[in-house]
């Protein structure tokens, strides 16, 4: 504990920003990434941006922060985004949480900030109200979080994106405005979360509290943002706005903005310092200057002299920056690493009262962390710490690929090259690779470029690496086991808690020394591989199983009307084995029931190859509503594996894999369909609807464009619409006409929620408006009221009920119609409290011989869960064309 605690007062967590270096934008290489790092180097400002979601950020703030004014500047947010929709891809819940978390890391590679921190809090979905937000989170639990990174990070300053009101929207919005007011006082109080002192905190006063305002609202601090940088060529709202279109999930690709002032304001709310008429900067009343720090030792130690000549080799190597040749700066940055490292042991050793003589120790490892940073970008150092590709030829010959496997297993053994480039005028001497690995881990090196590296040449390690046995996988340090109904992380590394990701396990480490003084350059190791037409690209070195084992669906349903008990699993093997493995595989079954087969075998013959087995389950009873647990076992060289991952990967963010046991819940429900149901579906942004349905007996075949433009529709019972596909389906917008002209001649055609782009072509029949701000039903136990008793929809071939819509997860459903033409009837009506009733929640119309319903509630979410009162009603919507009289 005494480790990690020395990290954290450093305020760094080794590796919590390594990852950070695998895509950077241009403004952090060269010549302007030198001078940011110069800037960052006359500062000790620190501001801490608060926030709910990733997008919620206040992008151009922070980048003229970063960019512009030199401030250690962090981002703490609450919670991943798993509750919302992806617009990129099939990932919902924890997997989207993992998608969006990567998105804002690549998002505040372009604001140029310093750290990125998140607490245990889950994004539940949409909710309206703080009180709601509360009841699902531990308001204690997430508060300790967010004092927790407060301590850490030791801000001088806090700005809240949120209010902690009304006027913030989203309940989430409006926790995490109430959290940062009252994490501002209890950070400084030693009675609040006192457990967190044995991790090596302090109390900590953040010295000013702001929170960021529109324009209609009273503002202490209006900024320029759209201030132009010329070494950058842009001003920082531009470079924020293409870090904020990183969120690509969230659709806010924008278009670029124009090169003009624009504003981001403040209000000040809280201040340890007298309140000006007129304040000029956040940090008035603060010293933040290098010469400021000899405050901290007041009398006891006179660093005054030592502070004020680091001060002046900082202004110097300011004054003397050359873009062409920023390298020059060298002798300075050496001047000043060689002094603030003095400094920090005549501090160690001193007297000094012991909060003052920590935070000073905090103060000067930050600045011994800038000017290694600094010198870094002035020399232009690159390094690459890339696993070898197999086969490679021991003689030194290049490798006939580039491409190394995807991952490393626990008892493999491997090689990987480190190499580093001096793009720089500047000498360097004593230089040194070498790895750091987890404990356990054996590495030996087996070659070395002799000599430093000169000018523009390549100097390289190469090593032989030995995963220990008992290694654990590289997976996120944090999980739920249900992913809809728990709404904080189980947090499995509590070291690691607030940060991204769990670090890197391999990272090289290049150390070397300018004018005699040390400095170290540090990469994560990384797999190469090919992917057309991008070309080559990079990921993290990750440790996973010899067997990545699946099951599909992970949860699953059977009709008990059924008239045999059976089901189909199917159980996914993919081999991470470098070579040929064999084994078997298995089901762990409830007593009495039986697989056919028993038991398959396996045999790959390399790595990356993949079998598919099904087992057909009989099943002697299955009470309604009971959950069953199918449990799938591979079995390879005496181990057994019972879990597997998910890789989740985009392009322009680090794959991650999302773990899961393979394990399969089976859920009777009492539902009934039409037989011989024959569905078309048009995917959207992706959801598991049609596996969904496939589950009940439902023929399901999905249409793409050349179905849309000549296919014969009125072979389908019913054509189903995939959530939001109108935002991205432009031949769903081109032959529309063709789904309503189905409708027309007697087809069944139903739209589930889609956004404002619904609005944009008569998806319709009839007139109907959605509008970007159509509302929403976020509490999943709201009453749901049936208006039309007697429709078909109600009562066949299931008998709906006020009962069916109990046990639903996560929400009623999103995106209500909020003005439509008198021909649709509304069948269903919501609210959540304090909120009017909502009957545009599912609308249904008459068009020549047919009908179009449009469903927005949450069956996207309800039918992957298993709820069956959703699967009964679905059920019953897409059987309508075959409906008995």
């Amino acid at each position: 504990m005494q480790k990690v605690a020395t990290l954290i007062l450093g305020g760094f967590l080794a590796g919590a920003g390594l990852a950070a270096r695998l895509q950077e934008p241009g403004e952090n290489r060269g010549a302007a990434a030198a001078w940011q790092a110069l800037l960052r180097l006359r500062t000790t400002a620190t501001v801490l941006h608060t926030t709910a979601h990733p997008d919620d950020e206040d992008a151009a703030l922070l980048t003229w922060l970063a960019r512009g004014q030199g401030v250690r500047t962090g981002l703490l947010t609450l919670t991943r985004g798993e509750g919302g929709a992806n617009l990129i891809g099939p990932e919902l819940y924890d997997a989207l949480g993992l998608v969006r978390t990567e998105e804002l890391l690549a998002a505040g590679r372009y604001y140029g900030i310093d750290q990125q921190l998140f607490t245990r809090a889950t994004d539940f979905g949409f909710s309206k109200r703080l009180d709601e937000t509360l009841e699902h989170w531990d308001k204690e639990r997430v508060l300790d979080d967010v004092v927790r990174a407060i301590r850490r990070y030791r801000p001088d300053v806090i700005i809240s994106r949120f209010h902690g009101q009304r006027r913030d929207g989203h309940g989430n919005h409006q926790a995490a405005g109430l959290l940062s007011l009252e994490a501002f006082r209890a950070a400084a109080d030693p009675n609040r979360f006192p457990e967190q002192f044995a991790e090596g905190l302090r109390p900590w006063q953040v010295k000013k509290l702001y929170l960021s305002v529109r324009e209609n609202e009273p503002a202490t601090l209006k900024i320029d943002v759209g201030e132009y940088d010329p070494l950058l060529g842009r001003s920082y709202r531009e470079i924020a706005r293409e870090g904020y279109s990183q969120h690509r999930s969230q659709g806010v690709g924008q278009a670029r903005v124009m090169a003009a002032s624009a504003f981001s304001a403040v209000q000040l709310v809280e201040s340890q310092f007298p309140q000006p008429e007129t304040e000029k900067s956040l940090f008035d009343g603060l010293d933040t200057t290098i010469i400021g720090m000899a405050r901290l030792a007041a009398s006891s130690v006179n660093l005054a002299p030592e502070l004020a000549e680091l001060s002046h080799q900082v202004e110097t190597a300011i004054r003397k920056f050359e873009a062409r040749a920023p390298w020059l700066v060298a002798p300075e940055l050496a001047s000043g690493m060689r002094l603030t490292r003095a400094v920090i042991e005549k501090v160690r050793v001193s007297q000094l009262e012991a909060a003052s003589k920590d935070h000073l120790l905090f103060l000067l490892s930050n600045k011994e962390r800038e000017f290694n940073e600094a010198m870094n970008k002035a020399l232009g150092l690159v390094m690459e710490v890339l696993v070898d590709p197999e086969g490679g030829n021991e003689g030194g010959m290049p490798f006939q690929s580039r491409e190394t496997p995807a991952v490393v297993i626990p008892g493999q053994r491997f090689t990987l090259t480190a190499t580093i480039v001096n793009r720089s005028k500047v000498a360097i001497s004593s230089p040194a690779l070498a790895l750091r690995v987890p404990a356990g881990w054996q590495v030996k090196e087996i070659a070395r470029s002799t000599g430093a590296p000169l000018y523009n040449e390549r100097h390289l390690a190469r090593f032989e690496l030995t995963v220990p046995e008992q290694a654990q996988y590289t997976r996120p340090y944090w999980s739920r086991a249900s992913e809809l109904r728990d709404h904080l992380y189980t947090i499995h590394r509590a070291e690691y808690l607030g940060l991204p990701f769990t670090p890197p396990e391999v990272v090289g480490a290049f150390t070397y020394q300018v004018n005699g003084v040390s400095f170290t350059l540090t990469q994560p190791a990384q797999t190469v591989f090919v992917a057309r037409p991008w070309g080559e690209q990079r990921r993290l070195l990750a440790v996973a199983p010899a067997l990545n084992l699946s099951v599909s669906p992970p949860v699953g349903v059977i009709p008990t009307a059924a008239t045999q008990a059976s089901y189909s699993v199917r159980v996914n093997v993919a081999s991470n084995v470098k070579g040929a493995a064999s084994g078997k595989v298995r089901l762990r079954l409830p007593e009495g029931w039986q697989a056919i087969p028993a038991e398959a075998s396996f045999s790959f013959t390399h790595e990356g190859e993949v079998q598919n087995f099904a087992f057909k389950l009989s099943i002697p009873h299955l009470a309604p509503g009971r959950d069953y647990r199918v449990q799938a076992v591979a079995e390879y060289q005496g181990k057994e594996y019972t879990e597997g991952y998910r890789v989740i990967a985009h392009r322009g963010l680090e794959v991650r894999h999302l773990y899961r046991p393979a394990v399969i819940e089976l859920r009777g429900i009492e539902v009934k369909v039409a037989p011989d149901l024959n569905v078309g579906y048009v995917m959207g942004v992706g959801d598991e609807v049609p596996e969904a349905l496939r589950q009940i007996g439902v023929k399901v075949q999905m249409l793409g464009e050349e179905e849309l433009a000549s296919g014969q529709l009125d072979q389908f019972d019913a054509i189903v619409i995939g959530i939001r596909a109108t935002a991205v389906r432009n031949d769903l917008k081109a032959y529309s006409r063709r789904l309503l002209d189905y409708v027309e001649g007697g087809g069944n055609l139903i739209y589930q929620y889609q956004t404002q782009e619904f609005d944009t072509a008569s998806y319709g029949p009839y007139p109907y408006k959605l509008t970007p701000r159509a509302e929403e039903v976020s509490e999943e136990d709201a009453r749901v009221r049936i208006l039309d008793p007697a429709n078909p929809v109600f009562n066949w071939p299931n008998k709906i009920t006020e009962a069916d819509f109990e046990g639903w997860v996560e929400e009623r459903g999103s995106k209500w119609m909020s003005q439509w033409d008198a021909r649709y009837k509304p069948l269903l009506e919501s609210h959540d409290r304090e909120q009017p009733p909502q009957r545009g929640g599912m609308l249904q119309a008459q068009y020549g011989r047919g009908t179009f319903t449009y469903a927005a509630y949450a069956f996207y979410r309800q039918l992957p869960a298993g709820v069956a009162g959703a699967y009964r009603l679905f059920a019953n919507l897409i059987s309508l064309k075959k409906r008995q009289p």
